[in-house]
């Protein structure tokens, strides 16, 4: 796809979403709202730097021939869903910089968790995963809070300060391990997902990864379940349209927190982008 546009910071038109795509592809989680902020600049910046292009915060032909290159992150999820999944962990790039590249406690049931949700509570893989991410001593000092859960993983936060996990650490690790763990754990909850749309498979992506697969009631919740079974039933039958009002329906569960909510809203936006509605 040819591009002759010369974007720069304060441009807003389609090529600039079209740019903010691309640069997703290499972990940049921008929104593509083809508005080109300070945030859009500042990937161009890193990019261009990466790439070993003059780096000068505009979208010029050599930085638009770099990003036509660029191969998708996931085989399976388009970048607009890999982005939004990375953004509802972590925020953005600027706050994933200033807050969570170092290890948090997220609080309530959750462990000690690195880079783009990576819950040493519930992961058993540490040295696996990261060796060729993180130095030895980083792995060791980590290393004790594998399978530890809850307000006990919390002293940890105050002994790991000094471990700093760089973005694109943290991006490659969600990318090459991570995301195709959930993309396989979506695919055997949802029978028949291989026919959705790309987009709309993306956000079954982001509900497993939000909620995991189970398709069975907690004890103490009855029904909190009902919608993922819901939608497993109109997968699996094709009737695709009726999954963002399930999407929607299931803000029941979070009368209170208004981030779940707001994800689960914009989770059926994105389904309906991807059927086109």
């Amino acid at each position: 796809m040819a591009v002759n546009s010369l974007l720069k910071r304060g441009d807003k038109s389609p090529d600039v979403a079209r740019a903010q795509d691309l640069l997703n592809r290499d972990g940049a989680i921008l929104e593509p709202d083809g508005d080109f902020g300070g945030g859009t600049e500042a990937a161009v910046r890193e990019f261009q730097a990466r790439s070993g292009l003059t780096v000068s915060a505009v979208v010029d032909d050599p930085t638009w021939q770099r990003l036509f290159v660029l191969p998708e992150p996931s085989p399976d999820t388009p970048s607009r869903a890999v982005a939004f999944i990375c953004r509802e962990e972590v925020s953005s790039r600027e706050y994933y910089d200033a807050h969570a590249s170092r290890p948090t406690w997220p609080g309530g049931a959750s462990g000690v968790t690195i880079g783009v949700g990576y819950d040493l509570g519930y992961e058993s893989s540490l040295e696996t995963d990261w060796a060729h991410l993180l130095t030895p001593a980083q792995i060791a000092a980590l290393k004790p809070w594998v399978g530890v859960k809850g307000t006990a993983a919390e002293a940890a936060i105050a002994k790991l300060n000094a471990i700093t996990i760089p973005w694109y650490s943290a991006w490659l690790l969600f990318i090459s391990k991570s995301l195709p763990e959930y993309v396989n754990q979506t695919r055997q909850a949802f029978a028949n997902s291989q026919t959705l749309p790309p987009l709309c498979f993306g956000v079954l992506v982001s509900l497993v990864y939000n909620r995991g697969a189970s398709m069975t009631d907690s004890p103490s919740h009855q029904g909190d379940r009902k919608e993922m079974r819901d939608i497993r039933d109109a997968v699996a039958s094709g009737h695709f349209e009726a999954i963002p009002s399930l999407l929607r329906s299931m803000e029941r569960l979070w009368p209170l927190a208004n981030g779940l909510r707001t994800r689960r809203e914009q989770e059926a936006e994105l389904f309906e982008a991807g059927l086109g509605v």
